[in-house]
């Protein structure tokens, strides 16, 4: 499986070198009737309905997906640009929250685990539960990993004066993130929440340095609460087709608490959703990020666009757009052309260098609805940017947030 920093491995991936900061239908289904549990089929097509759905006669997996004992087998085939060609294997777990209703099924409780290894000597092993109780009013998040990590960085996330001058490493870590959100009123798309990271990380320097005192070999220990305000007005969190997500993070890394090195990021994300007729949905997502002069280079932020390398543009300040459009073009499966941009500041002047770069990527997907109750969809995507080309599985949409 393929993916971008919001699928599973590519989740992964960014837990280990940048998200330590964020932590690590047919296609109209808004109606409560479209998703959702459905009456019980009669015996004699139980046996069937297992993988196909009585309605349609399509394959699907919703029944197998209810049960505590099901869930997706996911192959990991990783062709990110940064980390090389690769694969793994795991298991999504979805579980309905039956007594919620029609939410129960559009927002289900999540488990997951799994590894992968890639040609590069990147390997990565984790697992995660992502969880609502008290009538949904209180949503957990916890997980963990454990891996290797091989990237290139740039003069830009480095601090030197040749932006695209490129740096071999190495970044050996262990980490473990949990997050409490609490909803602010019942049905409200407001929460407030506060998330703890931890994380040990090495980063190893594989070629022989070629610029004065670059980081090698001094173990950074990362222990950072962090402050959250989100909107969610998603009618689904896998695929979504209407509503709002948007989500303010400050985060605080502090001696005080164990880190050895101190340092802040704030991030903004809002991601929109809105049907269109022909059976068409209408998808944004925008990302801004900002880091203190003391973050670490691995942790600094970088642009996020499906094509366009992990770790390749970094900067003191990040902005990115990425639109996308998925037309439910037969029955259950869709097309998605997207396109995006995304550009980072330095906030420093250097001798003959820019204070800044910039980026636009774009590409065209295929979804198939996979789990009709749940509202999920799975497929392709085949992605460009200037000297990338990437292709990547998307198990829910694209911009993934549970």
């Amino acid at each position: 499986m393929v993916k971008t920093r919001r699928t599973l491995a590519g989740a992964l991936i960014a837990f280990a070198v940048g998200a330590v900061a964020r932590g690590v239908g047919v296609a109209d289904t808004p109606d409560a009737q479209q998703v959702g549990p459905r009456a019980t089929p009669d015996s004699q097509t139980v046996d069937r309905s297992r993988f196909f759905d009585p309605e349609d006669g399509q394959f699907d997996i919703s029944h197998l997906l209810e049960h505590p004992y099901g869930f997706i087998p996911i192959p990991i085939i990783v062709t990110e640009p940064a980390v090389g060609y690769g694969g793994g294997a795991a298991g999504m777990f979805l579980r309905p929250r039956e007594e919620a209703g029609h939410e129960g099924w559009t927002r289900p409780n999540i488990s997951a685990l799994g590894g992968l290894a890639t040609e590069n000597g990147t390997w990565l092993a984790f697992a995660g539960d992502t969880s609502r109780w008290l009538g949904g009013r209180l949503h957990t998040t916890v997980g963990g990993g454990t891996g290797k990590v091989n990237l290139d960085f740039h003069g830009a996330g480095l601090d030197l004066p040749d932006l695209n001058q490129t740096f071999h490493y190495s970044l050996q870590f262990t980490g473990a993130i949990a997050q409490a959100n609490w909803q602010l009123a019942e049905k409200s798309p407001w929460s407030v929440g506060l998330r703890y990271v931890f994380a040990d990380i090495t980063p190893e320097l594989r070629d022989q340095p070629m610029a004065p005192d670059l980081p090698n070999r001094t173990a950074v220990t990362i222990s950072a609460p962090t402050a959250i305000l989100e909107y969610d007005s998603r009618n689904n969190i896998l695929t979504p087709t209407r509503g709002i997500y948007s989500e303010t993070s400050y985060l605080v890394s502090s001696a005080a608490l164990g880190s050895t090195v101190e340092f802040e990021r704030l991030q903004q994300i809002v991601m929109g959703w809105q049907p269109l007729p022909h059976d068409v949905t209408l998808a944004a997502r925008a990302d801004y990020a900002w880091s203190s002069a003391n973050t670490p280079f691995f942790l600094r932020p970088y642009i996020q666009l499906r094509g366009v390398a992990a770790m390749r543009y970094q900067g003191a300040q990040v902005a990115s757009l990425e639109v996308e459009a998925r037309w439910q073009c037969y029955g259950r499966w869709s097309v998605v052309p997207f396109v995006g941009f995304g550009a980072t500041r330095l906030e420093r002047t250097l001798p003959s260098s820019s204070n800044g770069q910039s980026v636009g990527s774009g590409g065209i997907g295929l979804r198939y609805e996979l789990a009709r109750k749940f509202g999920l969809h799975a497929g392709l995507d085949v992605a460009h940017s200037p000297g990338t080309t990437a292709v990547y599985l998307q198990v829910g949409n694209a911009w993934f947030r549970p």
